[in-house]
């Protein structure tokens, strides 16, 4: 079941600064190469699984995230998540959890204040969550496509703009069903889709941030491996795993300010800054890697800007939330 809403090189030193939540569990202790990072391209990146992960871990990229969490939650009215998954559930999972924002972060409550009772778990391949954290979350350092042993007991599992980062979703889909989900269980994606659109002519036919998410798409799926916008298939694959009860919802998050409604104008001012913020991200390191040259690079930035400032062009990108349950039996 679906809704559609309108919008309603070289390297330069490495660094270790993360103190872990825990010493050690069936998740397994933390080496130096788990917390170290390393410096290059000018901005800071992950270490443990080394190029794994294209984008960097920086305080430039936790203000990106910081203020995409602040974007989402504004869009939902200060809601995190939409799987029905009660009140009261006792084990909760975060793949990709980056900062760790979902879990521990924000007003109205996050996760792990909303349900004290529940064991709030983020995974992710960098130690850049905060030491001083609620009792009942944890923050592991892993790759969550890897073969690990977590318990196939949790209630729920959230993912929130990291299938764009997986190189085989599919199996992923089926690790979730089969080796973390207790029966009855949720899983919740939540994923921009990188095609802006608009709905009344304003998007003209060489608009530079539709430029850009298609050379993003194609720099992504032929250096990485990684299909940006695979948030489309989602749900279909999601029934095809054998997930049941799965449902969709699409909103349309204006960019830029020029909604009339207030509301609108100011989510729609989070996505301009997230996007530039996004771009400078992907020019660091995915555009040179992919073979740009610098003044290539700084075009189309340049160019983008200059797009997000137009509020002639009244774009909008989609936002997808997809949850699905495991069956009972």
């Amino acid at each position: 079941m679906e809704d559609e809403i309108p919008a309603g090189p070289g390297r330069e030193g490495v660094t270790s600064d993360y103190e872990p939540s825990q010493d050690g569990s069936v998740f397994g202790s933390l080496t130096s190469s788990v917390k170290d990072h390393v410096w290059e391209f000018g901005r800071r990146y992950h270490m443990f699984k080394y190029g794994r992960y294209p984008l960097p871990n920086d305080d430039e990229e936790y203000k990106r995230e910081a203020l995409r969490h602040t974007m989402l939650k504004e869009l939902l009215g200060g809601n995190l998540y939409f799987a029905p998954i009660g009140s009261h559930p006792q084990k909760i999972i975060d793949f990709g959890t980056g900062f760790g924002e979902w879990a521990i972060e924000g007003n109205p409550p996050p996760m792990g204040e909303l349900f004290p009772s529940a064991t709030v778990i983020g995974v992710d391949l960098s130690p850049i969550q905060p030491v001083w954290i609620p009792p009942n979350v944890e923050f592991i350092v892993d790759d969550i496509e890897d073969e690990w042993v977590y318990p196939n007991d949790f209630d729920y599992v959230h993912l929130r703009l990291v299938c764009i980062c997986i190189k085989d979703n599919l199996r992923l889909q089926q690790s979730i069903l089969h080796r973390n989900l207790k029966p009855g269980g949720w899983v919740e994606m939540q994923e921009i889709f990188p095609k802006p659109a608009s709905d009344d002519g304003t998007m003209p036919a060489d608009y530079a941030l539709a430029k850009f998410y298609n050379l993003t798409t194609q720099v992504f799926r032929e250096v990485y491996g990684f299909n940006i916008d695979y948030v489309q298939s989602l749900p279909q694959d999601l029934q095809r795993q054998g997930f049941i009860n799965v449902e969709r919802r699409v909103f349309h998050v204006p960019i830029g300010d020029w909604p009339r409604d207030p509301q609108l104008r100011m989510i729609g001012g989070y996505m301009r800054e997230v996007i530039m913020d996004f771009a400078t991200a992907v020019a660091a390191r995915p555009f040179v890697e992919f073979g740009m040259e610098k003044t290539e690079i700084d075009d189309l930035l340049n160019a983008v800007r200059d797009a997000l400032a137009d509020r002639r062009i009244h774009a909008y990108l989609p936002v997808h939330y997809v949850w699905a349950q495991k069956p009972l039996s």
